[in-house]
C-alpha cells in the first residue's frame, strides 16, 4: 500500500498498526499523509484515502496542530457526499448568488473550506439569529466547512448599542452562545471569534485596509451603503431622515470598517447577518477586490424573515411586534402572531408562511395543523408546496396557520426557555445580559 500511495500528498496524521496481518484500511475521499508502523518497520507515506471506516487492527492517533485537527474533524462530515450534494446543501442556505460557480469550484478544490458567520450582538435576539443561524451553521458543517462565528462586538460598540459598553456587549455575546448551546448547536463543531480581539491583534493590517477602502470609494457610494435597516432597533430606513444634522459620522464610517473586517479574515465563504444589504458587499467588497486584485471571499446572503406588521412604516419605532424574538414566551408569542399580517388565500409575500418556510420546515421537516374533525381534521404538510396549495385554495385559513405557527415556534423555543429556567449559571447570564435592555 505504501508503494502505491506514496506519490500523493495531504495533511498529516498518524496510525498505529497493531496487527499487520489482520489490519486493513477502507478508502474514502480524504487526501492525507500518515505513518504506518509495527514492531518490524516504520513506513511513512502520503496518499489519497477515502476512509469510510477503519477495519480491526488499526488505531488512529492524531498528531495534528489545532488548525489541521479542525480540518480533519469537518472532513468526516463530507464523507460519502458528492460535489453536487455538498453544493446543494450550501446552496439551500439562501438567495440565488452570482458566486454559485465559485462555490462549486471551491468545493471541488477544498474538502474543508473556511466559512465565517457574522453575528451582531443586538438587544433582544431575533429568531433568525437564534434558530435560523443554527440551521445554517449545521448545513455548513454537514457540507464539510470549518465554521467560525464572528461576534461583532466592536461594531456594536461603534453603533452605541448597550450604551457603547464593551463589557455589556461581551456579556450579551456570551448569552447568545448560551442560546445556541441550549437549542442544540454542537459547540465543538464551531469556533467563536470576537471581532475586537481580531482588530487588536492585527491592528496595523486592519487599519491600513480601512484606509485603502476609504481611498478607493466615493462619498456618494458610501452614503448609498448606509441605506441599511437595523431591524433590531428601528422599523425605518436611515434615509427617511437623512440630514447631515441627524446622521453621525460613525454611520458613514461603518461600511468601510465593516468591509475591512470581512476582508481581514482569511475566509473562503462569508455568511452575513440578516440585516446586511446587497449594497454592502456588492458595491464595496466585490468592487474593491476586483479593482485592487484582492482575494475575494464568496458571499452568501441567507433568506431574510419579513416584518410581521402589515404597515411597518406606520408602526412605532422600536415596536417589538415586527418579529419573533428568542425571549418571547408562549403567551406573548401567540399574541404577536394573532396580530401578524397574514392575508387569506395569498401565499406570496405572506410573512407567516415565510416563517414556516425558513424556520418550521427546516427544523421539524413538516408543518402540523391541528383541527377538529368537523373543521376538516388535522393535517400534516410535508413541504411548502402542499401548504401553499391548501392555503391559496382556502382549505386552510389564516387563523389556523397563525395558531399552528405559534404552536410550532413555542416547541422550538421551549428547550431554550427551559435551559435558562433550570440552569442557575445560564439564568444569571440571562439576567445580566437583559438587565440593560429596555422592555416594551
Amino acid at each position: 500500500m505504501g508503494a502505491e500511495t506514496g506519490r500523493r500528498q495531504a495533511p498529516s496524521l498518524s496510525i498505529s498498526l497493531l496487527n499487520s496481518s489482520s489490519a486493513s484500511l477502507t478508502i474514502l475521499p480524504v487526501t492525507t499523509r500518515f505513518h504506518l508502523q509495527n514492531s518490524h518497520s516504520r513506513l511513512s507515506c502520503t496518499c489519497c484515502i477515502y476512509i469510510l471506516y477503519i477495519r480491526s487492527g488499526l488505531r488512529l492517533q492524531p498528531s495534528l496542530n489545532p488548525m489541521e485537527e479542525a480540518t480533519i474533524c469537518t472532513i468526516w462530515n463530507a464523507v460519502g457526499m458528492s460535489l453536487d450534494q455538498r453544493f446543494a446543501i450550501i446552496r439551500s442556505i439562501g438567495l440565488e448568488s452570482t458566486d454559485e460557480d465559485d462555490i462549486r469550484r471551491l468545493l471541488g478544490k477544498k474538502v474543508a473550506p473556511v466559512c465565517y458567520v457574522w453575528c451582531d450582538p443586538s438587544p433582544s435576539v431575533h429568531i433568525a439569529q437564534g434558530i435560523m443561524m443554527v440551521i445554517n451553521v449545521r448545513k455548513m458543517v454537514k457540507a464539510g466547512c470549518r465554521v467560525k462565528i464572528l461576534i461583532a462586538d466592536w461594531f456594536a460598540r461603534m453603533q452605541h448599542k448597550f450604551d457603547g459598553d464593551l463589557a455589556k456587549i461581551r456579556t450579551f455575546g456570551l448569552y447568545m452562545i448560551e442560546i445556541w448551546k441550549a437549542v442544540g448547536l454542537d459547540l465543538n463543531g464551531v469556533e467563536f471569534i470576537w471581532l475586537s480581539d481580531e482588530i487588536n491583534s492585527h491592528s496595523a493590517e486592519y487599519w491600513a485596509l480601512v484606509m485603502d477602502i476609504f481611498r478607493n470609494n466615493t462619498l456618494r457610494k458610501i452614503t448609498r451603503c448606509c441605506e441599511i435597516v437595523d431591524p433590531f432597533m428601528l422599523n425605518r430606513n436611515i434615509n427617511d431622515s437623512f440630514d447631515p444634522k441627524n446622521v453621525t459620522a460613525s454611520t458613514l464610517f461603518t461600511p468601510c470598517v465593516h468591509c475591512a473586517a470581512i476582508l481581514l479574515q482569511k475566509a473562503d465563504i462569508w455568511l452575513l447577518s440578516m440585516d446586511h444589504e446587497e449594497d454592502l458587499h456588492d458595491k464595496l467588497i466585490r468592487q474593491y477586490c476586483k479593482g485592487m486584485k484582492h482575494e475575494r471571499p464568496i458571499i452568501l446572503s441567507h433568506n431574510k424573515l419579513p416584518n410581521l406588521i402589515e404597515h411597518p412604516e406606520l408602526a412605532k419605532n422600536g415596536d417589538p411586534s415586527w418579529a419573533i424574538f428568542i425571549e418571547d414566551r408562549e403567551v406573548y408569542l401567540s399574541y404577536k402572531l394573532s396580530r401578524a399580517f397574514c392575508p387569506a388565500k395569498v401565499a406570496e409575500g405572506n410573512p407567516c408562511l415565510e416563517y414556516i418556510k425558513y424556520i418550521v420546515f427546516p427544523w421539524f421537516g413538516y408543518f402540523e395543523v391541528l383541527r377538529k374533525e368537523e373543521n376538516g381534521g388535522s393535517r400534516t404538510f410535508q413541504n411548502m408546496e402542499e401548504l401553499i396549495i391548501d392555503y391559496e385554495s382556502g382549505a386552510l385559513g389564516a387563523g389556523e396557520v397563525k395558531l399552528a405557527l405559534a404552536e410550532a415556534l413555542t416547541k422550538i423555543l421551549k428547550p431554550i426557555h427551559d435551559h435558562f429556567a433550570n440552569n442557575c449559571e445560564a439564568q444569571n447570564l440571562e439576567d445580566e445580559a437583559l438587565s440593560s435592555i429596555p422592555r416594551y
